[in-house]
């Protein structure tokens, strides 16, 4: 049984984790984030009202059993303060999902293991690239709009996580890493 961990039950991490429960129910998951889902997360997350407040990792568990009446699911409520190195081994897959600069760089560290980047960049758009081929983006300027709150969001979030599945499948059954980024006009640029 396959064992993958996503750091980063946010926009992308949550509706990934979903998708991929869905794909792979026999599968073993860990969803690691130590923040609390609040209202404005509901629009672009997997969350619904009735979660607000609640530990996003332990609300990830109640969505996929809406799924799976027994999910293969582990809540890590915690927040990632250095990389998780040699550990990630013990794992066949490792998602970085997280939002910002810093927590990516733990995961980036990891040079052994297999490890799947996922997420917005600042010029907004969007990669999903192997560790080997990752360079950590710059953290998006503080005055600019997040991505999540843009008319958009929704159809572009979706579309990234959809993509990033076709490829995790894709790994999964054939072993090739490919790298991709998504423009804002949701078109696939292959590294």
């Amino acid at each position: 049984m396959k064992q993958i961990l996503v750091y980063g039950l946010g926009a992308i991490g949550s509706n990934l984790l979903v998708q991929m429960s869905k794909q792979y129910p026999d599968y073993k998951f860990s969803g690691i984030d130590f923040d609390k889902v609040e209202e404005r997360n509901i629009r672009t997350q997997a969350y619904f009202l009735e979660q607000v407040g609640m530990a996003k990792a332990d609300a990830m568990r109640i969505i996929l059993a809406r799924y799976n009446r027994k999910p293969n699911y582990t809540p890590v409520k915690r927040k990632v303060t250095e990389s998780p190195g040699p550990a990630i081994k013990m794992v066949d897959l490792a998602i970085d999902c997280f939002d910002n600069t810093e927590s990516r760089r733990y995961l980036a560290a990891c040079r052994n293991g297999n490890v799947l980047h996922i997420g917005f960049s600042p010029d907004y758009t969007a990669e999903c690239i192997w560790n080997e081929d990752y360079d950590v983006p710059n953290d998006v300027d503080a005055v600019r709009a997040d991505i999540c709150s843009m008319g958009d969001a929704v159809p572009f979030i979706h579309f990234v996580v959809n993509a990033a599945l076709l490829n995790i499948s894709n790994w999964i059954e054939t072993g090739n890493k490919r790298n991709f980024i998504v423009t804002g006009k949701g078109r696939i640029q292959w590294l």
